[in-house]
């Protein structure tokens, strides 16, 4: 029997079956914040917030010539190790060092056994980590890069700013966008490399706060499949 190999190369530096409760409960408003003139400084501001709050998280490959179909939608805890995100046909569950895949829907254009649909494939959280998007420093990291890497930033509108992003020696400079609340917390970050790849990754953060209680998939439903990774599930 053949095993699709699945996968999140997703590339970035980022409600579903088992969405993770929180009884309804909104989280709290955050007081108002005002911001630097500087446009640099008032970025570190948000910066400075990051990894601070609980969010729901929003990503996709955006505008540009690499979009593609579907969201990547869900909740991430503030130290972006314990989280849960919903993809067009699977879900991708993390807590701490474990992570399981489940896929919904049979994938197009690949073989897998109908049976193991709504099974929660064993994962590693090193398995995560091999893909750029859900690296090291997820979510925080590209909205942390507007100011690590962030040059000749300008103050697009109120709490809206734009710049480059400066990349490393032999990597094309890219550009990038980014949104404030009024909490002074990063709403919306966005990044391309050129009029082709305008907004190619596209990352949005709400409902800063919000309660992320995972479990552990019930041991029925978890099996292993070696070949089955983080592969197609997004670049299909």
């Amino acid at each position: 029997m053949r095993y699709m190999v699945v996968g999140v190369a997703v590339v970035l530096g980022l409600a579903g079956c088992a969405a993770p409760e929180n009884g309804g409960r909104e989280p709290e408003a955050a007081p108002s914040v005002s911001l630097p003139a500087d446009p640099k400084a008032a970025l570190a501001v948000g910066a400075g917030k990051l990894g601070t709050q609980s969010a729901r998280v929003t990503f996709r490959i955006g505008t540009g010539e690499w979009m593609r179909d579907g969201d990547l939608t869900g909740v991430t805890d503030e130290t972006g190790r314990t989280y849960e995100l919903t993809g067009p046909g699977y879900v991708i569950r993390r807590i701490g060092d474990d992570a399981w895949l489940k896929l919904t829907t049979m994938p197009k254009d690949e073989d897998f056994d109908e049976q193991d649909l709504n099974k929660w494939v064993r994962q590693t959280a090193a398995d995560l980590e091999d893909t750029i998007t859900l690296g090291s420093g997820f979510p925080w990291k590209l909205p942390q890069g507007t100011v690590n890497q962030g040059s000749g930033i300008t103050r697009a509108a109120e709490r809206s700013y734009r710049g480059t992003l400066i990349r490393k020696p032999k990597a094309k400079d890219g550009h990038f966008a980014a949104e404030l609340d009024h909490a002074g917390r990063f709403t919306r970050v966005t990044s391309g490399v050129g009029e082709s790849f305008d907004n190619l990754y596209v990352l949005e953060f709400s409902g800063y706060g919000v309660p992320v209680k995972l479990e552990t998939p019930p041991s029925g439903d978890v099996i292993d499949r070696p070949l089955v990774s983080l592969e197609t599930v997004w670049l299909r």
